[in-house]
């Protein structure tokens, strides 16, 4: 077989281009083969709906708590529970929206 890169002959089962050093595309399509592989059987965590609720819940208690035992205002601690609360579930909504779209993909 030949290298893609340099056109130097090359030994069929080789891995890399021995003038130019480049990997052959049989080594190529393997790695992405094995990452591929590794993408499907370790699929990355997402923030689901559920888990947002669960932190809104855990910052409406500990924010405005916070706040008792400081000088900051008891409406500081909420305001902020809520504008964050509301970014975590926006954020799991969307998370859950896409991973069904990948989910009825792969099918």
């Amino acid at each position: 077989m030949y290298c893609h890169n340099c056109g130097n002959r090359i030994a069929d089962d080789a891995k890399f281009c021995d003038a130019c050093g480049t990997q052959t595309d049989t080594e190529q399509q393997n790695i992405l083969a094995r990452q591929e592989k590794n993408r499907l059987e370790n699929p990355p965590a997402y923030l689901d709906v559920k888990t947002a609720l669960i932190i809104t819940l855990a910052l409406f208690i500990v924010l405005p708590g916070a706040c008792l035992f400081s000088d900051a205002p008891l409406a500081i601690g909420f305001v902020t529970a809520l504008l964050m609360s509301a970014l975590f579930l926006m954020m799991g909504i969307r998370n859950q929206i896409k991973h069904k779209k990948q989910e009825k993909q792969k099918k």
